[in-house]
């Protein structure tokens, strides 16, 4: 064998038995250590999957609570707002009510000074200053500058004047509610007769015509009603206020009040009240 090879030999160191049987202690806790590391690393990364998905949650709860709050502040800024709407509307109401107070009181107070002019002069009516009814031939026909609506025909008609009102008896043939048309055409209305002396003077004009009058039978009231919806009383002075029966619209003829079928075609008597007397 030369001098360049080399020898390997494995020493083997005599041992003692206590370090023989001390070695496989030592190895076996260092081994136990290894295992306990391993063991404890697991349970730290669930715990720290867990803080994360715990701060997840608190975040989200915060966006959420965030939310609210902002809605619950835009929220009460509209009812601010509406709040602050009705408050104006309110005083606004509270002005109008207050004016409308003070137009009604001035109101009143008008009615109150036209009452008692009008209560005054009732009392200078009756006592004669104004009664026309009593003046000597103050009820006459004569031809009063009285025209129609109708533009393209105006004509001056023969009206008859008593007291405070004329009266129209037309010349035209209609049914009874073709009556109040023709009224509308002189701004008056059909006649509503108030009491004997009128229907005398009534009476007086027609001749041996038949003239419709604002009188008709209402079916549902079963009662008989003038034109203006007011309940006929009788003219009469003993208050008697059945009619003939023979239809349900009333006319007038130069004795009596008749009635009639609404259909048929008569004449119309027409009132106007006037405020001043005419100068004949």
């Amino acid at each position: 064998m030369s001098e360049q090879e080399v020898i390997y030999s494995t020493l083997r160191f005599l041992q003692s038995p206590s370090e023989s049987q001390n070695r496989p202690k030592a190895d076996s806790v260092q081994r136990s250590k290894n295992t306990d590391n391993k063991g404890f690393s697991l349970p730290w990364h669930l715990l720290a999957a867990s803080l994360g998905i715990l701060c997840l949650l608190l975040l989200v709860t915060v966006i959420v609570l965030g939310l609210k709050v902002f809605q619950h502040v835009q929220e009460r800024h509209q009812l601010e707002e509406i709040l602050q709407s009705l408050s104006i509307k309110c005083d606004m109401i509270k002005n109008d009510s207050y004016v409308k107070e003070q137009l009604l009181t001035n109101k009143t107070l008008e009615y109150d000074l036209l009452k008692n002019e009008t209560l005054q002069q009732k009392k200078e009516l009756n006592s004669g200053k104004y009664n026309y009814i009593h003046e000597k031939n103050i009820c006459q026909r004569k031809n009063i500058s009285m025209t129609s609506q109708n533009k393209d025909k105006p004509r001056n008609e023969f009206w008859s004047c008593c007291g405070e009102k004329c009266y129209y008896f037309s010349k035209e043939r209609e049914k009874w509610r073709r009556c109040e048309e023709i009224c509308r055409k002189y701004n008056s209305f059909p006649l509503k007769i108030a009491g004997e002396d009128e229907l005398r003077f009534i009476q007086a004009q027609v001749f041996t015509e038949y003239y419709w009058i604002g009188l008709t039978y209402d079916d549902r009231k079963n009662k008989w009603k003038w034109f203006d919806n007011t309940d006929y009383s009788g003219i009469d002075s003993d208050g008697k206020t059945s009619l003939p029966s023979g239809g349900k619209c009333a006319c007038v003829t130069a004795t009596r009040l008749e009635t009639m079928d609404c259909f048929s075609s008569y004449n119309c008597v027409c009132e106007k009240r006037i405020t001043f007397h005419p100068h004949w």
